[in-house]
C-alpha cells in the first residue's frame, strides 16, 4: 500500500482507548492504524511522539458570517482549523430579500465557495414560516431537497420576527419528523423575557448586569421543559442549544430516560465565565443569550457533561467587534454573542481534562464524536477508524497558549478569556488528509470544504 501521509508514534485516541501508534492516510481517508515503521517509500512522515491525536473537532454551533467585518467564512473556518476543529455546523438566516429556503441555498453556495473545512448549514426559521401547515410542508420539503439536516426554532425574539409559540413549534416538530430533519431549539421563554425587560427598563436600569437579570434561569428551564414534552409528543429529534442553567440538563436527562429523542448542548462560556463579568467596565463584551450564570450553574454544567446529561459542547461563535459592544450602550441594544470557534476545543481540554473535571474520553465525545453521531456524520466524522475521513487534531498537552485577541486568529478585537492561558493547544490539524493548520498558522491555502447534506425525503 502507498500512503500519502504517515503520522508516526502519537498517543492516538481509538475505540479501545489511548494507544501509542501510527496512522496512514490515503486519498483523504484513514487507511491504516498500527506499526508502519517498516513501510518503505517516499511518503511524508510526521513524528508525533509525546503528542495527543484525537478525531478532528466537530463544532455543532457557529454563526460565522455577517455579524461584523471579522465574520467571513474564510476567516471563520481558518481560525476554526487553527483551534483543532475540522467540521463546522453553521446557520443561515433569512433577510428582507429572501425566505428561509433561499437563505439556506445561498449560504450553502457561499460556504462551498469559501470554506476551508467540511460544513453543514442549518436554517434559522422565522415567524412567518409558521403561518400555516401548508407553508411548513413547503419549507421542509424544499429544505430536505437541499440536503438540510436540521433547523433552528426560537421560543423568543418576537421583536425580531423569529418567535414561534408552542402550537407552532409542535407543528414544526411534526413536519420536521416527516422529512427526517432535526429541530434545534433556542430555549428562552418569551413571556418571562418581555415582562422582565419592560420592568427593568422602566426603572432606567441599563447596565450589562441587568441583561442576566432580565433572562433568569427559569426562562430557560420552562422553555426546555416545554420542548422536551413536545419532542415526546411529536417523536421528532430535538436538540436544545447553548444550555446554561443547573436545571436544564436535568430536564433533558429525565426526558431521555423516558425515551424522548432529545439532546442538550452547552458552550465554553457557560463552563468558565460567571455573571460577575457583566459587572466589569467592559461588561458589554460578555453579553450573550442565554446570559452568563452563577458559579453554581457552572459547576453543575461540568457535572452534567461528566455524567452524560449534556451531550455536546458548541462554540456559539459570533465574531462581533468591540466597537459594536462598547461601554455605555444600554444592555438591550448590545448585540448578543461572543467569539469562540478557535478556543472551544483547547478550552475544553485545558479546563476540563487538565483540571480533572472530565475524562479524556468525555472530552473527545462532547467535542467531536457525539456531535458527529447526533448530526448523522458518524463514522465519516468523529472517530479515528479505518475508512473514516482523515480529520485529525494533534494536541501538545503541556503547551501553554494565551487567549488575548492578539494570540488568536478570529479577526475580532474581543477576547473574553484574555485573563487566561490554556494548558494544551492544537499544533497540527488535518482535514481530509490535508494539513490545514500547524503551529498557530493556517496552512490549507486553496483547501475547499464540502457540504455535508442528508438525502432528501
Amino acid at each position: 500500500m502507498s500512503f500519502d501521509l504517515i503520522l508516526e508514534d502519537g498517543n492516538v485516541f481509538l475505540y479501545s482507548g489511548l494507544k501509542r501508534t501510527s496512522i496512514g492516510i490515503v486519498n483523504g481517508k484513514i487507511a491504516a492504524i498500527g506499526n508502519l515503521s517498516d513501510f518503505k517509500g517516499n511518503t511524508k512522515r510526521i513524528n508525533l511522539s509525546g503528542k495527543l491525536v484525537i478525531p478532528g473537532g466537530v463544532d455543532p454551533h457557529t454563526h460565522i458570517e455577517g455579524y461584523s467585518s471579522a465574520g467571513t467564512i474564510k476567516n471563520g473556518t481558518e481560525s476554526a482549523a487553527i483551534g483543532g476543529t475540522t467540521t463546522v455546523l453553521d446557520f443561515s438566516q433569512a433577510n428582507k430579500n429572501e425566505d428561509t429556503v433561499a437563505a439556506a441555498a445561498s449560504k450553502i453556495k457561499r460556504f462551498s465557495d469559501n470554506s476551508s473545512l467540511d460544513f453543514t448549514i442549518k436554517p434559522m426559521m422565522v415567524t412567518e414560516d409558521f403561518q400555516s401547515i401548508e407553508r411548513l410542508e413547503f419549507i421542509f420539503s424544499q429544505l430536505s431537497k437541499l440536503g438540510v439536516m436540521a433547523v433552528k426554532i426560537f421560543t423568543t425574539y418576537k421583536n425580531l420576527g423569529r418567535y414561534a409559540n408552542n402550537y407552532q413549534i409542535l407543528q414544526g416538530m411534526n413536519t420536521a419528523k416527516k422529512y427526517g430533519i432535526m429541530v434545534q431549539i433556542h430555549a428562552e421563554n418569551n413571556d418571562f423575557l418581555e415582562g422582565n425587560m419592560d420592568s427593568i427598563l422602566a426603572q432606567g436600569k441599563t447596565d450589562p448586569k441587568y441583561h442576566a437579570i432580565s433572562k433568569p434561569p427559569v426562562s430557560e428551564d420552562v422553555a426546555v421543559a416545554d420542548s422536551a414534552v413536545m419532542a415526546g409528543d411529536s417523536g421528532a429529534k430535538v436538540y436544545c442549544v447553548h444550555l446554561s442553567t443547573k436545571t436544564s440538563p436535568e430536564i433533558i436527562d429525565s426526558a431521555r430516560k423516558h425515551g424522548v429523542n432529545i439532546y442538550g448542548e452547552t458552550c465554553p462560556q457557560y463552563l468558565i465565565l460567571d455573571d460577575s463579568f457583566l459587572e466589569r467596565e467592559d461588561g458589554n463584551i460578555y453579553l450573550c443569550s442565554p446570559p452568563l450564570r452563577k458559579k453554581e450553574d457552572i459547576n453543575a454544567m461540568w457535572d452534567a457533561i461528566s455524567s452524560g446529561k449534556i451531550q455536546t459542547v458548541g462554540s456559539d461563535h459570533v465574531p462581533f467587534l468591540a466597537e459594536q459592544k462598547k461601554k455605555g450602550i444600554p444592555f438591550n441594544k448590545v448585540p448578543n454573542g461572543v467569539p469562540g470557534i478557535e478556543t472551544r476545543l483547547p478550552l475544553l481540554f485545558s479546563e476540563g481534562v487538565q483540571k480533572g473535571r472530565i475524562t479524556l474520553e468525555k472530552f473527545v465525545d462532547v467535542i467531536s464524536t457525539s456531535p458527529a453521531k447526533i448530526f448523522n456524520l458518524y463514522p465519516q466524522k468523529g472517530v479515528i477508524s479505518i475508512g473514516s475521513d482523515a480529520d485529525l487534531t494533534v494536541i501538545a498537552p503541556e503547551l501553554e497558549h494565551g487567549l488575548r485577541a492578539e494570540d488568536l486568529h478570529m479577526g475580532t478585537d474581543i477576547a473574553i478569556y484574555s485573563h487566561m492561558k490554556t494548558k494544551g493547544w492544537p499544533v497540527l490539524t488535518i482535514s481530509g488528509g490535508e494539513i490545514v493548520a500547524e503551529n498557530d498558522a493556517f496552512t490549507g491555502k486553496g483547501k475547499k470544504g464540502h457540504f455535508l447534506g442528508k438525502e432528501a425525503i
